[in-house]
């Protein structure tokens, strides 16, 4: 009798981490050990509405630590249960981004961009699993509809700040992606505008790539006129004064927060992480880039306070490189070539005055 009761005891007591495994607490599934609360919340959820095929809409989630302890995050993945391309939605590096642990009754923010390349609906979930305490969290379902497309390139407003470059003609606005030896894509990339090459002729991979509200120029009067505008607003841009205080060289443009004016560079750039623009929409930013500008996957330009990519310029004395998965921002105006890698996304213009513009799987966007 005494050995069945215990034998009883040890097969409830086998059973006992089957049934935590089932508690579901704010759409926490908890497997180790019974706790009052739950460990991981949601404290800021995005509410995403409907969007335009090549249009960059993001939201930004936060997640405390409700628990006494560093809970250890294993991982923070999308979930696709969609017909959507993977690349219809990106994490992104965001100011507060998550790092490798969460202190208690700390938070921290995932920021999450929904970049539709076609028409459909969203059916996905932002999903953090939490190892110390074999945690899995997940957001509510994001089923935002792709249902229109995007609007044409528009003019920025006209800047107040002390220091901006001569504006180009109106036309120019409408050119997107700007080559002078070769256009090359790979991949469903998506380019609101035109796309112009002079005075090379080569625009190739489209399709699979799409223009959105524009057409190709390849070596003819219209591509002519762009380069050559694309060069004077370079030559304006590099000619503003820069303040001492504003030379960065050296220095990683990642992490910061800076307000309208004129930056510079003796040499490389690099922006690692989220770079955060704080103005209005007549202010003006400029940086002045002695040779490279080369960001890191994942990293970030943030603009706050209403400011406008078309008054974000990016005058960069030899090549760009975007990484994978970066959120960019701003016209870039390079002297050399200008490549966005897999999965980067540009809220603005690449101009490469002397040499090609490489996409792969990229939106570009002056309007989002």
């Amino acid at each position: 009798m005494f050995n069945n009761a215990r034998q009883g005891l040890m097969i409830l007591g086998l059973m006992l981490p089957l049934i935590t495994q089932a508690q579901i607490c704010n759409s926490v599934s908890e497997s180790e050990g019974v706790r009052g609360g739950c460990d991981v919340t949601f404290s800021a959820i995005p509410n995403f509405g409907n969007l335009c095929v090549g249009t960059i809409l993001g939201g930004t989630y936060t997640i405390t630590n409700n628990s006494p302890v560093f809970l250890k995050i294993n991982y923070i993945r999308i979930q696709n249960y969609d017909a959507l391309p993977n690349e219809a939605a990106v994490i992104a590096a965001a100011p507060l981004s998550c790092g490798s642990y969460i202190a208690p009754g700390a938070s921290c923010n995932i920021l999450l961009n929904l970049q539709p390349v076609a028409f459909g609906n969203f059916y996905r979930v932002l999903q953090i699993g939490i190892n110390s305490r074999q945690l899995e969290l997940d957001a509510p379902v994001i089923t935002s509809a792709v249902n229109c497309i995007t609007p044409p390139p528009v003019i920025p407003p006209t800047p107040t700040s002390p220091f901006f470059p001569t504006p180009p003609p109106p036309s120019q606005f409408l050119v997107s992606i700007l080559g002078a030896t070769t256009v090359t894509n790979a991949g469903l990339s998506v380019v609101n505008g035109d796309v112009d090459v002079s005075p090379g002729s080569a625009i190739t991979g489209f399709p699979p790539g799409t223009v959105l509200n524009g057409a190709f120029h390849a070596a003819d009067a219209t591509a002519a006129a762009a380069h050559n505008e694309a060069q004077a607003y370079y030559n304006s841009a590099v000619s503003l004064p820069c303040p001492p205080g504003n030379n960065l060289t050296g220095l990683d443009l990642g992490g910061r927060v800076l307000p309208p004016g004129v930056y510079c560079f003796n040499s490389s750039a690099q922006l690692t992480g989220a770079l955060v623009l704080s103005g209005g929409p007549t202010s003006s930013y400029v940086f002045q880039i002695g040779s490279t500008l080369t960001t890191a996957s994942n990293a970030s330009v943030v603009l706050q306070g209403g400011v406008t990519n078309g008054n974000v310029t990016w005058a960069v004395g030899s090549s760009a490189t975007i990484g994978t998965g970066t959120a960019f921002a701003g016209i870039i105006d390079a002297v050399a070539s200008i490549t966005l890698t897999n999965s980067a996304s540009l809220r603005g213009r690449a101009w490469a005055l002397n040499g090609a513009v490489t996409l792969d799987t990229n939106i570009v966007n002056p309007t989002s």
